[in-house]
């Protein structure tokens, strides 16, 4: 048995969901999102109200434009940017309003065009000016840079220095965009994880390795995508509320699945055929030992135009579990 023809047979026969959308309202063209509002082309958002055209908001109201946007509003054309009122076009700023066109701005109010200042207000290419001067300087410069002529900017954000990595209360962590987590190595935009390594896009996290798109108190997880409330799991492609999947896609409040394609409150299930529980667990472990002595248990089974890689620590582990 060729278990990868068995599940890609399989694949093509089940019905894919568009759009996968949970306690939300109005918000009908929004794909992996999750207690919004009103929202409209939101990508991978929780919790947004009244937002439009934006890839993985947390929280947030009236932002428009935005990627990575935590607990803001009134944002517009921002990146990485957390507790932010009134913002147009800026990108990893901090519990900061009314800026513009700025970058690495903590706790500053009224900054057009800065970088890297703390605490600041009534600031112009980092130069300070009374409150007065500034609303008149901003006046005359804000055409232009709304028409895309950010001299000045570009000039100081290539000489200023800029930080080796982008958190807060972190500790011993490698990556960048890392907030509140603990022993994490090569992992970038997460936050509030611990013990995790390869990590991608990740919320509330434990002990888990190469996947991206992970939330909701996730658990003993590896190689998987679009991981929401999901433990012990492998090689699983947006599956949510499972425990104990291998090879799975698009399971759902599930748990001891093998390979299985479109479930929802599945058990004992192996191709989407269900089993007893000792039969699924010996025919499992068959189909795991055929699996390795082709060296393809532990690999991910879609097909890709990359050459293959040297396979990772972890595969090589798992060829002797």
């Amino acid at each position: 048995m060729f278990f990868f023809d068995e599940l890609q047979k399989l694949r093509e026969s089940v019905p894919h969901p568009c759009i996968l959308t949970v306690n939300s309202e109005n918000s009908d063209y929004c794909p992996y999102h999750g207690a919004g509002k009103n929202c409209y082309l939101l990508i991978g958002h929780m919790g947004s109200e009244d937002c439009m055209y934006g890839f993985w908001l947390g929280d947030s109201k009236d932002c428009i434009d935005c990627a990575f946007t935590e607990k803001s509003e009134l944002a517009y054309e921002c990146v990485d940017v957390r507790g932010c009122y009134s913002c147009d076009y800026c990108q990893d700023c901090l519990n900061s309003s009314f800026c513009e066109f700025s970058y690495d701005l903590k706790g500053c109010e009224s900054c057009f065009g800065c970088i890297n200042l703390r605490n600041k207000s009534f600031c112009i290419f980092n130069v300070q000016y009374d409150k007065e001067t500034y609303k008149q300087k901003t006046a005359e410069l804000r055409t232009r840079y709304y028409k895309g002529d950010r001299r000045e900017f570009d000039e100081l954000l290539e000489r200023e220095p800029h930080v080796y990595l982008q958190g807060f209360q972190n500790e011993n962590v490698v990556g960048d965009h890392i907030f509140n987590s603990r022993n994490c190595y090569s992992c970038f935009d997460v936050n509030s994880i611990e013990d995790c390594y390869y990590m991608f896009n990740a919320y509330t996290v434990k002990d888990c390795m190469d996947t991206v798109y992970t939330n909701t108190n996730s658990e003993l997880n590896y190689f998987c995508q679009s991981a929401v409330n999901l433990t012990n799991c492998n090689f699983c492609n947006v599956s949510w509320y499972s425990q104990s999947l291998e090879y799975c896609e698009y399971v759902f409040n599930s748990h001891d699945c093998f390979g299985c394609v479109g479930r929802n409150h599945a058990q004992y299930e192996i191709l989407n055929k269900s089993y007893p529980k000792e039969e699924y667990f010996r025919r499992v472990m068959e189909i795991k030992e055929q699996m390795k002595a082709e060296g393809t248990y532990g690999r991910w089974w879609w097909e890709t135009p990359y050459p293959e890689l040297e396979p990772s620590p972890a595969y090589m582990a798992l060829q002797y579990y």
